[in-house]
């Protein structure tokens, strides 16, 4: 599921404790599975689906007719694990619970996802029922019906969802897509325009009032189309569309330009994308092959360059893949992803003043990006900037507070800084996310150690040897345990 489809489904949720009682249950146990549930739906507000899914787990063990915990337990698997598992949450909420439209909402939404249409079509129509004013149940039912090519009904899906919220940017395009197909023209070009009054760049409304334009032999046709061109300049559509609309012109030149260069795009697109089904397959040679068969009809390319790293990665050729991703950011200084990616490379081959640059300039475009804070951490960190890496570190959890590594990283910086309760505090929440991690017990017992916790230095070292039995320092450190009075 797109990240945008849980957010919408996120902002529906995370509920009250919505019980529906059906059986006595003993209030100490209902309480429990109450406490769980909202620990659970916390947990999902503050981005952690997995501790979300482990607590709302537990509740609905406890009451299994906790219907917002079956709910937010479907969200919780929405963000990060098959579709299978939330839409089962979903569809238990929603025996639960059938008057409750977000429930149905969710479960369509769901069922979406998987291209699952006339059933995520049923559920919509019911949500629909009971909440006629939400223009995004209307939005989603046009989407459905579209799908399955069932454009009348989908055409008044949109009307519907436009009679609700008449600045629905996405809407306003289906909608007059729509028109165009089935050849109301004049409305179909007044809504084109409505909506690029709104949102100038969007590249779908300029083809679309472009193609429009041209089966109106109107010469404002390239207008759009050039628009369209210069926003995705990657893209063969618009120059499709303009070779016809230059040569109904009379424009011969512009005309074969534009052929020409839908070829060559063309061409790029077919060899990207036979690179990237043999990048699945993991034939590097070959997928390599086709990817510079793309850049060589597509030679300004940022994103050929970053699958052809992607190749030089899985071959140990980081020299490679550093030329690539220094012609990609000169093409695109503001290519995140780029960035990042060159920031990684330099962070492995210990350019470390570079590396800290790359993703400091990557979380200036994106200030709310996990690896861009979590990169330079690293980098600063092994820089000896020590209190720029505990900054970094923590803006990094602040953002994905479960990821095991950062929380370990964080420790460690801590040690070097002597802040051994602080360093304490993040081992152990390591730990607490991956009981399987065998250095943050080992640096837990350290720590223990350290703080002359000795029973709870064992217990730490005694995981360490349950996990890994050769570990010998952990086994080192418990002999000298041993022979401490």
């Amino acid at each position: 599921m797109q990240v945008g489809l849980f957010l919408a489904l996120l902002a529906l949720g995370c509920s009250g404790s919505g019980h529906e009682p059906a059986q006595v249950l003993d209030p100490e146990r209902q309480q429990e599975a109450l406490r769980l549930s909202n620990r659970g739906s916390l947990s999902l507000q503050q981005g952690r689906p997995h501790r979300a899914i482990e607590a709302l787990q537990r509740a609905t063990a406890l009451d299994s007719s906790l219907s917002s915990a079956h709910f937010n337990t479907g969200l919780a698997h929405a963000r990060v694990s098959p579709h299978a598992r939330a839409i089962s949450a979903f569809e238990r909420a929603r025996a639960l619970a059938p008057q409750k439209p977000r429930f149905l909402f969710a479960l369509a939404s769901s069922l979406r996802s998987q291209h699952r249409y006339l059933e995520a079509a049923t559920y919509l129509e019911q949500a629909i029922a009971l909440a006629p004013a939400r223009a995004e149940y209307h939005f989603n039912l046009g989407q459905v019906l579209r799908a399955t090519g069932d454009f009348a009904a989908a055409l008044t899906a949109f009307e519907r969802t436009l009679k609700w919220a008449p600045d629905h940017i996405e809407a306003r395009y289906y909608h007059s897509d729509l028109l165009a197909r089935d050849q109301h023209l004049d409305e179909a070009r007044a809504g084109f325009e409505h909506l690029l009054a709104q949102s100038p760049d969007h590249v779908q409304a300029l083809l679309g009032l472009g193609s429009l334009l041209l089966r109106q032999s109107d010469p404002q046709a390239t207008v759009p189309l050039e628009r369209a061109a210069r926003i995705e300049p990657h893209s063969p559509s618009p120059h499709y569309l303009l070779a016809q609309a230059y040569d109904q012109i009379g424009q011969t030149e512009r005309t074969q330009h534009a052929r020409e260069r839908f070829q060559r795009l063309s061409a790029a697109k077919r060899h990207l994308n036979q690179g990237n089904i043999y990048i699945r397959r993991r034939e590097w040679d070959r997928a390599e092959t086709e990817l510079r068969r793309a850049l060589k009809n597509d030679s300004t390319s940022v994103e050929i360059r970053l699958r052809l790293v992607s190749v030089h990665a899985q071959t140990k050729r980081p020299e490679a893949a550093v030329q690539l991703l220094q012609e990609a950011i000169a093409l695109q200084p503001d290519h995140r992803d780029a960035l990042l990616a060159l920031g990684d490379i330099q962070l492995r081959a210990g350019v470390l003043p570079a590396a800290a640059l790359r993703f400091t300039q990557a979380l200036e475009l994106e200030p709310n990006s996990f690896a861009a804070a979590y990169g330079l951490g690293r980098a600063r960190w092994r820089s000896d900037d020590l209190q720029g890496a505990v900054s970094a570190l923590r803006r990094a959890l602040a953002l994905q507070p479960d990821h095991r590594d950062a929380c370990y990283a964080l420790g460690l910086v801590y040690v070097r800084l002597e802040r051994y309760r602080n360093a304490q505090a993040y081992f152990a929440r390591s730990t607490a996310i991956d009981p399987t991690h065998v250095e943050s017990h080992y640096a837990l017992g350290l720590i223990h150690i350290q703080q002359g916790q000795q029973a709870l230095a064992r217990q730490a070292l005694n995981q360490v040897l349950a996990l890994q039995p050769d570990h010998q320092r952990a086994r080192t450190k418990l002999a000298e345990l041993a022979q401490t009075p």
